[in-house]
């Protein structure tokens, strides 16, 4: 059987995002590559990626990055943070995602403080959203192994 290394792929502006992309490698001992820039390549049999909810959807670094690549083969994990509502992003993201070939074992929304209107959701993501986060990830890993044996 062979070693899969994960990868967290993120962006983030106010570190909501990036508090949940390290709660997630942290969890799995997985790389963390980011804030992503939109040019990235992806290069992992299983990848997560994050991003804040801009206007109902992903941020444009990370719609760059998923919309450059080929997901062909490729396992993920889908994670946004929000202040108000996730709206579509999440939906936005597996379904290019699946569309270049990809397959989405999981999503996870997290609620996130807001910068501009920092009483919404004060101090999330919080320990008990991390430890959301952390779940999230292992049980997306056990979906993997799952998928690989079969």
């Amino acid at each position: 059987m062979r070693v899969i290394q994960p990868i967290v792929y993120y962006f983030s502006e106010t570190g909501n995002t990036e508090t949940v992309a390290r709660a997630i490698a942290s969890a799995l001992g997985a790389d963390l590559v980011g804030p992503l820039t939109g040019r990235e390549r992806a290069d992992a049999d299983l990848a997560f990626i994050g991003t804040p909810t801009h206007g109902f959807r992903p941020a444009r670094p990370v719609r760059d990055f998923i919309e450059r690549n080929d997901w062909s083969g490729v396992s993920v994990g889908l994670f946004c943070t929000y202040a108000l509502h996730p709206g579509g992003t999440l939906r936005w993201m597996r379904r290019r995602i699946e569309d270049r070939g990809g397959r989405v074992l999981g999503e996870l929304a997290v609620k996130g403080e807001h910068s501009a209107l920092p009483l919404l959701a004060r101090g999330r993501p919080n320990e008990r959203d991390l430890r959301r986060a952390r779940r999230f990830a292992l049980n997306v890993l056990r979906r993997f192994e799952r998928g690989e044996r079969d």
